[in-house]
C-alpha cells in the first residue's frame, strides 16, 4: 500500500506514486489558485480558461474569474456537448491573439471542455466528429488542468467526454491529456456535500470496474487496487464536513483512477451511464453511474453492494434514473445508444462480449432502472 501524506504540508512534497507512465505534470499544491497563475506566467503562456461557474460565489477562485480570457461552464444545466466545443473554438478564433493554453477549472465537466476545445482548435470538423478511439487529429493548444471536485480523475486522462447529438462518447486522444495539473485538495473544501460525495463515488466506480476489466493493462490494475482501497477508505466516512486527510486521500484516489484509465478501461457501468445521460442532460454523471451500478449485481456484486453502503452511510438514498425525467419511453433509445460501445463492453465481458451485451440485456438493465 501506497503511503498518502495526511496534511497539506506533507502532500505538497510527496513524489508521483502511480505506476502508470503519465506525461501530465503533477503539480501536487497546497496553494493552486496562485500557483497556478505563477506558473503560466513564468511559462510564458497566453492562457484561456474554462471554469465552472458554481465557483465563481467562493472567494479563493477570484483571481480566476478576473482574468480576461474566460469562458464560464454551468456544468448543472447539461454535460460538456460537441455544441458546446464547437461555439467555445468560434468564440476563441475570434480572439485578436491566440492562446496557446486552455486552462480547465473545475470538475470533470469544465475540464472536458477545455480539453476537447484545446485539440479541436487544430481540427476543422465539428466535435461529434472526433468522438470515438484514437482518431487522427493535429495537436491543439497545450492542457492544463486544476480540479476543484476531486474524483473524476479527469485531471490526467487522454479523455474529453462529450454530449453528441446521438450519444455520449469521449474524444480517446493523447492530444487532450493535460500538459499540466495542478492538484490542491484544500480546492474542495467548499464544495456542498452531494457533490463532494458522488464526485468521490466516481472514482471508485473506475477503480471498480478497471479492477473487474479483462482488457485492462497490468499497471492499470496495479494503480486502481491502491485507489479502491483509498475511495472505499473515504467513503466510509461522512462527507458533509470537510476533513484534509480525506481530501488528500481522495485526491491521489483521484489522480490514481486517472492514470488507470491510460492503460484501462471502465465497463458496463460506465456504458449503461451514457445511454441515461443521453436521456437526461441534468443527470450528473457520477450519479448516473450509481444508478447503473446499483442494477447491475449480476455483474459487479460486491460493487453494488459497497455503493448502496456508501450511501447510507452519507445518509442518501439510491438515486432514481426516474427523478431526473427517465421513462419507459427512453428505453429503446437507451439501448439503441450504447449497443455500438463494444471497447466498454469487451472491457467488461471479454471476448464474448455480443452475446454477453445483447440488445436483450441491455434492455432487461433499463427496466430495471425505470422501475426503480
Amino acid at each position: 500500500m501506497i503511503r498518502i501524506a495526511e496534511d497539506i504540508k506533507s502532500f505538497t512534497e510527496m513524489q508521483p506514486f502511480w505506476r502508470v507512465e503519465l506525461p501530465t505534470e503533477v503539480v501536487f499544491s497546497g496553494d493552486g489558485v496562485r500557483e497556478l497563475l505563477a506558473k503560466l506566467r513564468e511559462r510564458g503562456r497566453r492562457a484561456f480558461f474554462v471554469v465552472d461557474s458554481a465557483l465563481k460565489e467562493q472567494p479563493r477562485f477570484a483571481p480566476l474569474f478576473a482574468q480576461k480570457n474566460l469562458f464560464e461552464f454551468d456544468a448543472t444545466s447539461s454535460e460538456p456537448r460537441t455544441s458546446d466545443v464547437d461555439s467555445l473554438r468560434a468564440e476563441i478564433r475570434e480572439l485578436a491573439e491566440q492562446p496557446d493554453t486552455l486552462v480547465g477549472v473545475g470538475g470533470g465537466a469544465a475540464m472536458d471542455l477545455a480539453k476537447a476545445t484545446a485539440v479541436c482548435l487544430a481540427n476543422p470538423r465539428p466535435a461529434q466528429c472526433y468522438q470515438g478511439f484514437d482518431m487522427e487529429m493535429n495537436k491543439g493548444a497545450d492542457v492544463w488542468t486544476m480540479p476543484a471536485l476531486i474524483g473524476t480523475g479527469a485531471e490526467v486522462t487522454p479523455i474529453a467526454v462529450l454530449r453528441g447529438p446521438e450519444r455520449k462518447l469521449g474524444i480517446n486522444n493523447r492530444y487532450v491529456q493535460a500538459e499540466l495539473a495542478v492538484i490542491d485538495p484544500e480546492l474542495s473544501r467548499d464544495a456542498p456535500h452531494f457533490n463532494r460525495f458522488f464526485t468521490m463515488l466516481d472514482s471508485y466506480f473506475h477503480h471498480c470496474e478497471i479492477l473487474a476489466s479483462k482488457t485492462s493493462a497490468a499497471d492499470a490494475k496495479a494503480d486502481s487496487q491502491e485507489g479502491v482501497e483509498l475511495a472505499r477508505h473515504v467513503l466510509s466516512h461522512d462527507l458533509s464536513r470537510y476533513s484534509a486527510e480525506l481530501a488528500i486521500k481522495s485526491a491521489a484516489a483521484s489522480l490514481l483512477g486517472g492514470s488507470s484509465s491510460v492503460t484501462g478501461r471502465v465497463g458496463a457501468a460506465h456504458a449503461i451511464s451514457y445511454g441515461l445521460s443521453n436521456c437526461a442532460p441534468r443527470l450528473p454523471h457520477s450519479v448516473a453511474v450509481t444508478i447503473s451500478m446499483c442494477a447491475l449485481e449480476d455483474v459487479y456484486p460486491a460493487g453494488c453492494a459497497e455503493t448502496k453502503g456508501f450511501l447510507a452511510a452519507n445518509g442518501f438514498p439510491v438515486p432514481r434514473a426516474s427523478n431526473y425525467g427517465v421513462t419507459r419511453l427512453d428505453i429503446e433509445k437507451m439501448t439503441r445508444s450504447v449497443l455500438g460501445m463494444g471497447k466498454l463492453w469487451r472491457s467488461c465481458f471479454g471476448e464474448n462480449w455480443r452475446a454477453a451485451a445483447a440488445r436483450g440485456w441491455i434492455e432487461d438493465v433499463y427496466k430495471r432502472i425505470v422501475k426503480g
